[in-house]
């Protein structure tokens, strides 16, 4: 009896912990269940020969059993703890060898770790990102001082765990959707949104509105390549304006808004990644990329968590706007009783040197938390070896993003918007009339350009009355829209700027509201009203008396 007892003691220290192990397997779930006929005869008699070691064991103890049936000790008694929870045959059937299905192997206290992380991200009403949750769990890591967890394990956890429609793709498949590369300007996506904050007029200081911006950003090294502020909402020219200061240098661009910072950034992507928005489609923009050999992708429909790299850093960004005076903060429920109209203070110029200083000067330099560095560092690391460089012609790489039409030229010019437009060079280049591409930019009209025939390049035609002050394309129609509703069926250049100055006038002297001050935003830069007069375009210091008669260039005296 002495001698069975340390026997029998180990046998219950070890069905113990083994009734504890086989709880748990069975708590994160056991063999499914299967119809007798279906177990094969090996397995049945496997089972039976099992049961009867079993018995034996519990009768005569664990060890001189185990020899008898040539197993471990440990083995048969795993065998005993299964047999004692379920007293059956079926519970000693031979199972497949390694971890059963959906079992864990992580220790208790990441587990835990884990499961709260996820419970946080199904809360969330909004669509966060998985990146999100894993963040979260190594922020519960760190703070309990355990090891993290892979983030593979997390997206399995997630697509285990959460309750993901038939139809939906699944969480591993949306993650391999999201466009990735390690090459700068291997794949640059651009996108819009509204600025939470509403900005002033440079004349009156009076809230005009929130502004749109346009953002370009690298997804390998998450810099922002270029960005185009407007309150003019995203069409295919500021598309193709952001795209422009995107892949030129920005030295002239510091110069003009004042910033002494170091913005490098430049060169021509290989795919620009794209939603599909109506901007994003235009004839301008597709053959602008035709060009210069850049590839267009765009998201798949109902999939927007293809382009989250730049839909987080507009939040990031529109974050840093909420500490701005006039900032509407990213609700109403967040914005409560915060009076925005009343504290705006910024320009639209303003607001463009605070983006660049924010942009360049802090965001650049800043640590990212995806990349363990900055997007500074990560350019220069990435771009060791070669990169595609800047367009070779700024200013021809400029036009071939703006909007396009087509005209029929001659020597005596051509007419685009009811407008004249005509250059001495035009007679040279189209001695008889030819149908060919005309670039404008809507903010200014008073110049536009025309593609020279079998060469790649434009020359530019102002109008054929310089006299003529610059205008937007938006005063144009509007001015078309008050003649025609005169009862004019058509209208000619006089009356169209007649009507264009005559609205000027009774915008400045209105009473001051958003509109009309809006409205003042909209002409082009160098008519901007001075004391209640339009005032005469800058001419560059330009010594023409306009008061003589013109004399004709050679190439203008036709032949009758």
């Amino acid at each position: 009896m002495a001698r069975k007892a340390p026997a029998r003691r180990k046998l219950a220290s070890r069905s113990k912990r083994s009734r504890q192990t086989s709880r748990k397997s069975s708590a994160r779930g056991a063999a499914p269940a299967v119809d007798l006929v279906e177990i094969p005869k090996a397995k049945w008699d496997a089972a039976k020969a099992r049961e009867r070691w079993v018995k034996a064991a519990i009768r005569r103890g664990i060890e001189p059993v185990a020899r008898e049936a040539g197993c471990t000790e440990r083995t048969l008694g795993r065998w005993i703890a299964r047999y004692r929870l379920n007293p059956t045959l079926l519970t000693l059937i031979p199972r497949r060898r390694g971890p059963t299905s959906g079992s864990r192997r992580l220790e208790p206290k990441r587990e835990d770790i884990v499961s709260a992380a996820i419970e946080t991200w199904r809360k969330s009403r909004e669509p966060i990102p998985i990146s999100r949750a894993i963040e979260e769990v190594a922020r519960l890591a760190k703070t309990r001082g355990v090891k993290s967890v892979a983030r593979g394990t997390v997206v399995r956890r997630l697509a285990e765990l959460v309750r993901v429609p038939k139809s939906a793709r699944t969480l591993r498949q949306r993650v391999d959707e999201t466009p990735r590369t390690r090459r700068a300007l291997g794949v640059v996506q651009a996108d819009h949104t509204v600025v939470d904050l509403v900005v002033v007029d440079e004349l009156e200081r009076r809230p005009i509105g929130r502004p749109w911006i346009t953002i370009i950003f690298d997804i390998a090294t998450r810099v922002v390549l270029g960005f185009h502020v407007s309150l003019e909402a995203p069409s295919a020219t500021s598309v193709g304006l952001a795209l422009t200061m995107a892949c030129l240098p920005k030295a002239r661009w510091l110069k003009e808004v004042g910033v002494d910072v170091d913005w490098p950034f430049c060169g021509l992507p290989e795919v620009l990644h794209l939603d599909n928005a109506v901007e994003f489609h235009s004839e301008a923009l597709r053959r602008g990329c035709n060009r210069y050999g850049i590839e267009l992708t765009y998201r798949p429909r109902g999939r927007p968590h293809t382009g989250g790299h730049i839909e987080r850093y507009l939040g990031t960004l529109m974050r840093r706007v909420h500490g701005l005076p006039g900032t509407t903060f990213s609700n109403v429920k967040a914005r409560g009783k915060y009076p925005s109209e009343k504290r705006a203070t910024l320009t639209l110029r303003e607001l463009e040197t605070w983006l660049t200083l924010e942009i360049a000067g802090r965001y650049h330099s800043a640590i990212h938390r995806g990349l363990h560095c900055s997007p500074t560092d990560a350019w220069r690391r990435a771009t060791e070896g070669a990169v595609p460089g800047p367009p070779k012609n700024p200013e021809s790489f400029t036009v071939d993003f703006l909007p396009l039409v087509h005209r029929k030229i001659g020597r005596g010019g051509f007419q685009l918007f009811h407008i004249r437009y005509w250059d001495p060079l035009l007679p040279r280049i189209f001695p008889s009339s030819q149908r060919q591409i005309v670039r404008f930019n809507p903010r200014n009209l008073s110049r536009v350009w025309v593609a020279v025939p079998e060469r790649r390049e434009y020359i530019p035609v102002p109008y054929a009355d310089l006299r003529r002050p610059p205008i937007s394309q938006y005063e144009q129609e509007a001015a078309i829209r008050e003649i025609m509703a005169a009862g004019r069926r058509t209208a000619n250049e006089d009356i169209l700027f007649a009507t264009i100055e005559r609205q000027r006038q009774l915008i400045d002297k209105a009473r001051s509201t958003t509109r009309t001050r809006r409205l003042r935003s909209r002409r082009p830069s160098k008519v901007l009203p001075n004391n209640g007069e339009i005032a005469v375009p800058d001419r560059g210091g330009t010594s023409i008396d306009f008061s003589r008669p013109p004399t004709p260039y050679r190439s203008e005296r036709w032949s009758r």
